[in-house]
C-alpha cells in the first residue's frame, strides 16, 4: 500500500472492523475473565456492507452501535460500550464479528448529514480492548483518533451551512441543487498534494474542503456527502481503484436513480467529465465489490446511460476535432531519470518505486505547471524529484542513506498532441524553452491561429535569450511601455529587424506576413549573403524587399514554400508555421533543437 498513491487512497486510512487483519488478544478463543486489544489496520480496504446490517433478535448489537453512533458524532476519542446484559458468542462468532457488527451499526446510512458515511470518512484510526467471561462479551473500550477535531468539525457544518444559505436552493429541483452544490466544490477546492503521504488530517475531512480549501478525494467526497443531504438530496460516498491506487467519490439520487459525480477529478474545470455517470461509466475505476452487490443495487438502483443535462451546460456538443479528454497517468520512478509525456488536465500519479522508506518528500521543478501527484496545469516541461531514506541498507553506522530519483515531465498543450503534425516538434519544444507561450493559462497553442506582429518578435527575442534593450523609449506611437511586446520592439529595432511603417506604427496586432516571418529572421541572422542567386519559388521576384531573405533561409531549411512551387509572401502566418520557422531557425542557425 505504501507504494500507492496515498492522496488517491484517503478512503482507505479510515476505519473499517470489516477487513481481514483484525487482530485479537492472545489466543483465538475467549477464556474466563479474558481481556484483550483489536486493532485496525488502517491501510486495508473496507466499508460498512449494506449485507452486514442482519437481524440482531436480541437488541445487543443494535443498542451497542446506537451508542457508539453518539459517541463517535460528539468526536470522543475514549469512550467505553458496556451491554446491558454479556453478548454470548454464538457458534463460530469471534470477537472480531461483534465488533464488526457494532461498527456496521453505528456508521449505518440514516440520511443524516452528520451520521452514516461522514461519522465513518472522520475517523482516522481505531484500536480497542474488550472484557469477556467465557464465551460472553461485557464491554468494549475504543480509542478514537479523528481527521478533524470536534471544533474543526463544527467549524465545517457552519461552513456548510453557510454555502448552501448563499446558493438559495430552497425550492429548487433536485438537478439545480446537485449542480449547485457541485460547483462550489469544483470551484473553490484545490487538491492537497502536500497530503499525498500522509496517513490522515484535516486534508481527508470537510473541514480541510470547505474551511481551508484545500484537501484530498475524503475530504472532498464528505464536503458534498454532507451538503447533499442537508439539501434533501440522497447521496452516499463511494470507492474504488482508480488506476490502480485508491480513490473516493459520490452516488447522488436523480429521479429515482443514483448517479456518479466525481468533484475532485473535476477541480478548477469549466466543462465537467465526472458529473452525473452511469454505473457502466465508472466501472473501470474498479468499484469496491460492496457497491456492486446485488443488495446495494437494489436500495441505491444505478442508473443505466449518464445524465444529461437539458440546459446543455454540463455535456456540451462536441466539436469535430475535439480536445483529449484528462486522464489519469500513473508512473513508478526509477532509479535512473526518465522522461514522461502527459497531456494538459491529466492527472499524474507517481509511485516512488520502492518499499519499506521513510521521510518520503516530493518536490516540482515549477509548482505552477505540476505539483507531485496532482494534475498537469500547463504546457512546458518540469521536473519531479523524490527523496526518502532507504531502511533496508543502512551503512555500518546504521545510518540509512537517502534515495534520489527523478522525471522529466512533458506537459503538451490540449490541441497539440498529435505527432504526425508537423508543428508538433516545434512547438513543444519551443514551449518547454520558454520561447513560446499559449493560451488558457497554457493549456491551448490554437495552433491554426494567425500569428500577429507582436507575437512574433516577442518569440524571436526570447529565442534570442530576451536580452535587455539599450533603448529607453520607442519610435513607434502604437507601442506602449506597458505592453508585453515593449521589449522585443526595442530590441528589434536596435537590431534592424524591423523599421515599422511610413506613418510611423508598429502596428503589433496586424498578421505577420510569410515574408516579414522569413525577412525578420534573416535581419536577425544579420543579413547575410544568400551563397546561390537561383530562385526556387516562382512567386518571388529579385526587386522584392524579401528576395535575398527567401532564398537564404531556402538554402538553410528554414523554408520549404508549397508543393506548387509558390511561397506565397503575402499569406498569413500562422502560428504552426511560425513556430515551425523558429524551431528550425534554432536547428539550423544557432545548431540548436
Amino acid at each position: 500500500m505504501k507504494k500507492r498513491f496515498w492522496a488517491l487512497i484517503a478512503l482507505l486510512l479510515i476505519v473499517s472492523f470489516l477487513v481481514a487483519g483484525i487482530s485479537q488478544g492472545p489466543g483465538s478463543g475467549v477464556r474466563a475473565d479474558d481481556t484483550g486489544t483489536i486493532t485496525i489496520d488502517p491501510n486495508e480496504p473496507g466499508i460498512a456492507r449494506e449485507t452486514d446490517l442482519d437481524v440482531d433478535p436480541e437488541g445487543v448489537i443494535e443498542t451497542a452501535g446506537l451508542a457508539m453512533r453518539k459517541q463517535l458524532k460528539a468526536f470522543n476519542k475514549t469512550f467505553t460500550i458496556k451491554f446491558s446484559s454479556p453478548y454470548k458468542l454464538k457458534n463460530g462468532e469471534t470477537v472480531n464479528k461483534v465488533a464488526e457488527r457494532v461498527f456496521t451499526k453505528a456508521v449505518e446510512h440514516t440520511g443524516k448529514p452528520d451520521e452514516g458515511d461522514y461519522i465513518r470518512w472522520s475517523v482516522g484510526t481505531m484500536s480497542a480492548s474488550y472484557y469477556a467471561n467465557w464465551d460472553k462479551i461485557t464491554k468494549f473500550t475504543f480509542h478514537v483518533q479523528y481527521n478533524m477535531s470536534k471544533t474543526q468539525a463544527q467549524a465545517a457544518a457552519k461552513k456548510a451551512n453557510s454555502v448552501l444559505k448563499s446558493l438559495k436552493l430552497d425550492g429548487k429541483k433536485a438537478y439545480d441543487k446537485i449542480y449547485a452544490i457541485y460547483g462550489y466544490i469544483t470551484k473553490t477546492v484545490s487538491y492537497d498534494y502536500t497530503a499525498v503521504n500522509s496517513s490522515g488530517g484535516v486534508a481527508f475531512s470537510s473541514y480541510g474542503a470547505l474551511c481551508d480549501k484545500c484537501a484530498v478525494c475524503q475530504g472532498i467526497a464528505m464536503s458534498i456527502y454532507y451538503m447533499m443531504l442537508k439539501s434533501g438530496i440522497d447521496c452516499r460516498i463511494v470507492s474504488g481503484d482508480l488506476a490502480g491506487a485508491r480513490h473516493g467519490w459520490n452516488i447522488v439520487k436523480l429521479n429515482g436513480k443514483y448517479y456518479h459525480i466525481d468533484a475532485t477529478n473535476d477541480l478548477g474545470k469549466k466543462e465537467y467529465s465526472y458529473f452525473l455517470k452511469c454505473f457502466d461509466s465508472m466501472i473501470r475505476y474498479g468499484m469496491d465489490s460492496d457497491f456492486a452487490t446485488a443488495a446495494f443495487k437494489k436500495k441505491y438502483p444505478p442508473a443505466t446511460s449518464n445524465y444529461k443535462d437539458p440546459s446543455s451546460k454540463v455535456t456540451p456538443t462536441p466539436t469535430k476535432d475535439p480536445l483529449p479528454t484528462p486522464t489519469i497517468v500513473t508512473y513508478t520512478m526509477k532509479d535512473e531519470k526518465n522522461y514522461l509525456t502527459v497531456v494538459c488536465g491529466d492527472l499524474v500519479v507517481l509511485n516512488c518505486g520502492a518499499s519499506g522508506f521513510t521521510h518520503i518528500n516530493w518536490s516540482s521543478s515549477d509548482p505552477d505547471m505540476l505539483k507531485p501527484h496532482n494534475y498537469a496545469k500547463k504546457a512546458g516541461k518540469v521536473t519531479i524529484t523524490v527523496t526518502y531514506d532507504d531502511v533496508y541498507n543502512p551503512d555500518p553506522d546504521g545510518n540509512r542513506p537517502e534515495i534520489t530519483k527523478t522525471v522529466d515531465i512533458t506537459i503538451l498543450y490540449r490541441d497539440v498532441t498529435k505527432k504526425s503534425d508537423f508543428w508538433y516538434e516545434p512547438t513543444n519544444y519551443l514551449t518547454a524553452a520558454n520561447v513560446v507561450k499559449g493560451y488558457d493559462k497554457q493549456t491551448l497553442f490554437k495552433p491554426a491561429n494567425d500569428c500577429t506582429r507582436a507575437q512574433m518578435l516577442t518569440f524571436m527575442w526570447r529565442l534570442a535569450g530576451s536580452p535587455a534593450p539599450k533603448a529607453k523609449t520607442c519610435r513607434f506611437s502604437d507601442v506602449k511601455s506597458s505592453d508585453y511586446f515593449y521589449k522585443p520592439v526595442l530590441w528589434a529595432v536596435e537590431n534592424g529587424i524591423t523599421t515599422g511603417y511610413s506613418d510611423g506604427k508598429f502596428k503589433p496586432q496586424n498578421v505577420c506576413t510569410r515574408a516579414q516571418t522569413v525577412t525578420f529572421l534573416w535581419r536577425m541572422a544579420g543579413k547575410p549573403a544568400p551563397e546561390s542567386s537561383k530562385n526556387p519559388f516562382s512567386d518571388v521576384k529579385n526587386t522584392d524587399y524579401f528576395y535575398k531573405a527567401t532564398l537564404w533561409a531556402s538554402e538553410k531549411k528554414i523554408l520549404a514554400g508549397y508543393d506548387d512551387g509558390t511561397f506565397r509572401p503575402d499569406g498569413y502566418c500562422l502560428r504552426r508555421q511560425m513556430v515551425t520557422f523558429l524551431y528550425k531557425y534554432d536547428k539550423f542557425i544557432n545548431g540548436k533543437g
